[in-house]
């Protein structure tokens, strides 16, 4: 199982996917900053995994904010 650690510091009000925050893989004891969400979903898709011959069909689900 990989753990991970997302913090998010800044969001910007008109444009959901402008957030800024810091990216922790807790097993590599790695870090990395994003300013962006898509950015966010690189690092997530690209991060290493424990289990190399693992499926490698993971999905990355964002949500997108409700809008009234």
């Amino acid at each position: 199982m990989e753990n991970y650690i997302v913090r998010i510091y800044r969001r910007d009000a008109t444009d959901p996917h402008k957030v800024a925050g810091v990216f922790e893989s807790v097993e590599q004891e790695s870090q990395n900053t994003f300013t962006h969400l898509s950015s966010l979903v690189s690092l997530l898709a690209t991060a290493p995994s424990e289990d190399e011959s693992a499926d490698d069909e993971s999905l990355i689900a964002v949500r997108e904010p409700l809008t009234d």
